[in-house]
């Protein structure tokens, strides 16, 4: 069919699961009484000291930063699109940062057990097991799973659909893919106009060069090249990224400072390219712009 997308064949969807303890019991004054200031300190810290259990929850937030680092947004709640060149690295780096996530577990568990067993000592008189989670309720709690689902158009041998019924879900799922592929086109042009549209403004601009701006932009370029390399469709927009790909090729904030010619000519050409999304007629190129 014309006019079909077909990016769905060019990655599969990742769906990642964390979940873990969340240390939110305390103790209210009522609980506290007249307790002397010494025991109230030790409670307090055993039940609120959670810096252990901050470096396993560390793991599972960087863990969905990566994930959002090497995929593409999906219009599905906690689902990431990832091409298919992507799957390989992303599944090493997940399963690296379980096995980290498990040993923060580990090493939480064990120092739970030791310091309620000094507290039990002594303040036995104040020691409740139940305040406090098992090594068991602490590892059935933790959750670190991910799966990779392809998705494709309904078969024709789904005889459990009526033709009509049939055909109906097939131009439903026609047009979800060409609203995912549109809302990819949206994400890379927004994304690639703030980075070079800031870098333009420092070249012909400011004339203050940030490095930290010239690194984003070969940062977003990186992400071209692998998280959506060969899911862009979009022929104009590729072709300026590839432009600006050969200015920033090897160009780094000292080269930008050190030659006003070169700065010049790479700020020209940002905003050549920021003009031509700006002004584009194409509202998936402009639809996610920052301009004022």
């Amino acid at each position: 069919m014309e006019n079909e997308s077909t990016i769905y064949a060019k990655g599969c969807i990742i769906i990642l699961t964390t979940r873990f303890w969340g240390a939110t019991k305390a103790l209210d004054s009522e609980q506290l009484g007249e307790l002397p200031a010494e025991i109230v300190r030790a409670a307090r810290d055993l039940l609120l000291d959670t810096s252990k259990i901050q470096a396993v929850k560390g793991i599972l937030g960087d863990a969905r930063r990566f994930i959002k680092a090497n995929t593409m947004p999906f219009p599905i709640p906690n689902t990431d699109f990832i091409n298919k060149n992507r799957i390989r690295h992303v599944d090493d780096g997940l399963n690296s940062r379980k096995e980290y996530a498990l040993e923060a577990l580990e090493d939480l568990i064990n120092s739970l057990t030791a310091e309620k067993r000094k507290y039990k000592a002594k303040y036995p008189e104040f020691y409740n097991e139940a305040n406090y989670p098992t090594r068991i309720q602490l590892k059935n709690n933790f959750v670190f799973k991910w799966k990779f689902c392809t998705i494709q158009p309904p078969g024709e041998d789904l005889s459990i659909l009526s033709p009509d019924i049939y055909e109906s879900e097939v131009a439903k799922f026609r047009q979800e893919m060409r609203d995912f592929e549109d809302g990819v086109i949206s994400q890379v042009a927004g994304d690639f106009y703030s980075r070079i549209d800031k870098l333009r403004d420092q070249c012909i601009g400011s004339g203050s060069i940030s490095a930290a701006t010239v690194n984003s932009v070969h940062n977003i370029l990186d992400k071209f090249s692998n998280v959506y390399d060969g899911c862009l469709t979009h022929k104009g927009l590729k072709s300026m990224i590839d432009d600006i790909k050969e200015y920033m090729d090897g160009t780094d904030a000292p080269m930008l400072k050190a030659d006003g010619d070169f700065r010049k000519m790479v700020g020209e050409k940002m905003k050549e390219v920021t003009s031509f999304i700006k002004n584009s007629p194409d509202k998936r190129l402009t639809r996610m712009l920052d301009v004022n």
